[in-house]
C-alpha cells in the first residue's frame, strides 16, 4: 500500500558525502555489475553500502562504516516511500474487518519496509512484515506466502491478498489458493483475479463482499 518514489538523488547524497565522484546511485552500482534491478527497493542496501564503503576507502572495506552507510541508506529509502492515497484509511478499516494483517513486500531490506511503515503510522494496523530479503524468495514464488500464513497461523482458503501487481501479486496467491484482489493502478485488469479495484479506497468493501461470498 505504499508507492515509491525516486531516491536516486538521496543515495547519490550519501556517496557524495563520502567522497565519492562521480556519486553513484543505486541502479548504477546494480547495473553496472549486471545484477538484477527491478526498482530501488530491490537493490540489495548491503551490497551498496559496501561497495560505497570499499570506494571511499581504495578499495577496503571497514565493516562498522558498511554498517553506518547501510543505516543511512536504510533510512533514505525508507524516506523514498510515500502510501498510496487512502491507504491509512483503508488499513484502519481493514484492521476491522479482518483476524491479521500482514505486509508482504519484494524488498531486499527488511528494515527500510518496516521503518517506512513506522513513519507513516501504519504499523498499529500490521501484525507482521515479511519481505523477499528475510525469506530469500520473491513474489509469485508460493514460499514467501506460505511463510507469511504461518506467521500469523492461517491457511490459504483463509486469506485474502491485496496487490498492484498481476504476476506477483495476483498470479503468486491465486496458485497457492488465496483470493487475490488486484488494484489495476497501472496494469491492466487481472483476468484471474476475484475482484479487481481501481484504488487502495475500495479494498475494505472488496475484502468484506469475497469473505461474505466464501460464507
Amino acid at each position: 500500500m505504499v508507492e515509491e518514489e525516486s531516491s536516486e538523488e538521496l543515495s547519490k547524497g550519501i556517496a557524495e558525502e563520502l567522497g565519492l565522484r562521480p556519486a553513484p546511485s543505486y541502479s548504477r552500482v546494480y547495473r553496472g555489475y549486471g545484477l538484477r534491478f527491478a526498482s530501488l527497493c530491490e537493490a540489495s542496501l548491503e551490497a551498496v553500502a559496501y561497495y560505497y564503503a570499499a570506494r571511499s576507502n581504495e578499495g577496503r572495506v571497514d565493516p562498522r562504516q558498511a554498517r553506518r552507510v547501510y543505516e543511512d541508506l536504510v533510512e533514505a529509502l525508507a524516506r523514498s516511500l510515500r502510501p498510496l492515497p487512502g491507504a491509512r484509511e483503508a488499513l484502519r478499516e481493514l484492521s476491522g474487518l479482518v483476524d491479521r494483517i500482514v505486509v508482504v513486500s519484494n524488498a531486499s531490506s527488511q528494515e527500510a519496509v518496516e521503518e517506512a511503515l513506522r513513519m507513516q503510522g501504519f504499523m498499529e494496523y500490521v501484525d507482521a512484515v515479511v519481505t523477499s530479503r528475510l525469506v530469500g524468495v520473491r513474489k509469485p514464488d508460493p514460499r514467501i506466502f506460505l511463510y507469511a500464513l504461518g506467521l500469523v497461523g492461517a491457511r490459504p482458503d483463509e486469506a485474502v491478498h491485496i496487490g498492484d501487481r498481476g504476476y506477483e501479486d495476483v498470479f503468486g496467491a491465486k496458485n497457492l489458493g488465496i483470493r487475490a484482489i488486484h488494484i489495476a493502478r497501472d496494469e491492466p485488469p487481472s483476468p484471474i483475479a476475484d475482484a479487481v479495484i481501481a484504488s487502495v479506497e475500495e479494498a475494505p468493501e472488496a475484502v468484506t463482499r469475497l469473505v461474505g461470498e466464501k460464507e
